[in-house]
């Protein structure tokens, strides 16, 4: 299942320690499931457009404590028309984080597999 995200949004794939490609649209997805099961009612669309942001904001040459960084990522969502409340934003960013640490993320490759 394709998910819709940010148009020009990256599309990379993640290698797992075992070696597997995942798109991270299979990352979204369950990052989505760890926001649900914390009590978020957040679509799988919210979820992978702000990733995808997120993942554009620490790639900016300016180093950002957590509440600045979670503030730059909701202020470049509300510019594409998404209106998320930092609290969202933070639930989606930690959930991701979780994501990657389980699956012992070792490579993004940004073009995709």
């Amino acid at each position: 299942m394709r998910i819709p995200g940010v148009p020009g949004g990256s599309e990379p794939s993640f290698r797992t320690r075992d070696c597997r490609w995942m798109g991270l649209d299979l990352l979204v997805m369950e990052t989505h499931g760890i926001v649900v099961e914390g009590g978020w009612d957040l679509s799988l669309h919210v979820v992978k457009g702000t990733v995808q942001v997120a993942r554009w904001v620490v790639q900016e040459p300016v180093e950002r404590e957590t509440d600045a960084l979670i503030e730059r990522v909701v202020l470049c969502l509300r510019e594409r028309g998404v209106i998320l409340q930092a609290d969202h934003v933070s639930a989606i960013l930690t959930a991701y984080a979780q994501v990657v640490a389980m699956l012992d993320i070792l490579e993004i490759n940004e073009l995709g597999v």
